[in-house]
């Protein structure tokens, strides 16, 4: 090939490829040419750039044992080791990681399925690793005395009548709560655990309604209606009160009722209260009596063991 064949050659390649540029150029702007670059860049170097650096999870930065967790302050009646118990009920490993998957909701979860625990669970984590968890508590309201069964014994209950543990509760302290009496068969299921009887769903809400009177008004517990008497409409159930002396208080419906015939809870506690200011204890050496508060203008009285005519004492 002659000098001059030789340079037209390379004069038409040029052209050639100068045409192609173009073309290119002309179809795909610089700005997305720039990225394509950028993504085969990072498909072939960014494997082997994340096995070279160093793996975060196994850092003391964002490592913790669960045990360390700090929770709302738990009150008095809640065992100090409930975060304790939440790791081991929950199988929770010795040590985790903040960059764990899902970390936060395991956690989470572990508190809520804990009897102790009402719900409402946040958890909030900072660096160095720190986990914090607020909870809402249950509050004992009441121990459910059940005589007959296999699950006889006392159970305490919150004011939603859920099951609470009953080995945290010592002996003194069980006699502090007041009892719900009349009971035939044991709670359903383990505590925190609904019991499932709106029996003791509205003992348990009178219990909270007269705890700032409970001793003032000498109560012991809480009668439910009997499971006959429970067949019918919740708005129906009858509850009374019974003292340490073994009178017995005609209460009617759970606080909340909206029966049209019945008195107002605040009411039937005026009631009681000026019984007590002007008659003193329901308790007396001439008693035990019956005391029928549901009236809408006065009160009834009537020794238990004769059943005499009853005598009414104006409100």
């Amino acid at each position: 090939m002659s000098d001059e064949e030789l340079l037209n050659h390379f004069e038409t390649s040029e052209s050639k490829d100068g045409a192609s540029v173009g073309l290119i150029g002309g179809f795909l702007p610089s700005n997305l040419l720039l990225a394509l670059s950028c993504l085969v860049a990072a498909a072939v170097f960014l494997p082997k750039i994340t096995w070279v650096l160093p793996d975060l999870r196994q850092s003391s930065q964002y490592r913790f044992e669960p045990s360390q967790i700090v929770v709302t302050p738990p009150p008095h009646w809640v065992p100090h080791d409930v975060v304790e118990q939440v790791v081991k009920r929950a199988a929770l490993p010795s040590e985790m990681s903040l960059l764990d998957a899902d970390v936060t909701k395991r956690i989470a979860a572990a508190f809520e399925r804990h009897p102790w625990v009402k719900g409402n669970v946040r958890v909030r984590t900072s660096i160095p690793a720190r986990v914090e968890v607020d909870v809402e508590y249950r509050e004992p309201v009441a121990m459910v005395s059940v005589s007959n069964g296999p699950k006889s014994g006392l159970f305490p209950i919150d004011i939603d009548a859920v099951v609470l543990p009953g080995a945290d509760f010592p002996p003194s302290e069980v006699a502090k709560y007041p009892v719900i009496e009349n009971v035939s068969a044991g709670p359903p299921g383990k505590a925190g655990t609904d019991w499932g009887d709106v029996r003791i769903v509205g003992a348990a809400r009178l219990a909270v309604l007269l705890k700032p009177n409970w001793k003032e008004f000498g109560l012991k517990s809480v009668r439910v209606p009997s499971d006959q008497e429970s067949k019918g409409a919740v708005d129906e159930l009858n509850y009374q009160l019974l003292t340490t002396g073994g009178s017995r208080i005609v209460w009617g419906r759970a606080p909340g009722s909206r029966h049209p015939g019945e008195l107002p809870a605040e009411k039937k506690i005026d009631r009681m209260k000026f019984y007590r200011r002007h008659h003193g204890s329901f308790d007396s050496s001439h008693g035990p009596f019956e005391f029928d508060i549901t009236h809408w203008r006065d009160i009834s009285r009537k020794p238990i063991a004769d059943r005499v005519p009853s005598s009414r004492h104006r409100t």
